[in-house]
């Protein structure tokens, strides 16, 4: 009788355990998909998810972990309806990671940082020049690489070569020029 007892209280207990774990887990609320993992030079790393549902503060905190490595802190904001951008340690580059937030997880890889960066440079439609953007690359640029590039303003691609400062456009740093000053 002793015997049946204690399973008996040991069934009961694992039974206890099982189900206080099961009400314990969060539960998400709604769906979220990955949409991008990109890496922001000076900012770190930037993550995007497609959502279908609002989320409380406590939700959108959560955790990544780096493959083989560290966990950090993962902060995220409901940006409209529809999207939720989250970021974190700007240590975060190269790896592989596991994002857990409002009772979901995702695994992804954050690439690594693009070290050379330089302005793109280019009319607008009062003809002075525009600083239209940053362009990042992995390898520094060479004097005549061409980049093609969208100019709002005109609403047109075309290919902008990397120079060194132009004395007609009074910009004094090495960027990515639209070619030439036709209108100086």
């Amino acid at each position: 009788m002793k015997k049946h007892l204690i399973i008996v209280m040991l069934v009961l207990s694992m039974l206890a355990t099982f189900v206080g774990t099961v009400s314990a887990a969060p539960l998400a609320a709604g769906t979220a998909t990955l949409v991008s993992a990109t890496y922001q030079p000076g900012f770190g790393p930037v993550f995007y998810f497609s959502v279908k549902s609002e989320f409380s503060r406590g939700e959108l905190n959560g955790k990544l972990h780096v493959q083989g490595g560290a966990d950090y802190n993962l902060y995220c904001n409901q940006v409209d309806a529809g999207s939720v951008r989250c970021i974190s340690s700007d240590k975060v580059q190269g790896v592989n990671v596991v994002l857990a937030w409002g009772g979901f997880k995702f695994w992804t890889y954050v690439p690594a940082a693009l070290d050379f960066c330089y302005h793109v440079y280019d009319y607008d439609m009062s003809l002075a020049w525009q600083n239209y953007g940053t362009h990042c690359q992995e390898k520094p640029a060479q004097y005549g690489d061409a980049l093609p590039w969208h100019n709002p303003d005109w609403d047109d691609n075309i290919d902008h070569y990397f120079l060194p400062e132009l004395p007609c456009a009074g910009i004094y740093e090495d960027a990515y020029y639209f070619p030439g000053c036709p209108f100086e």
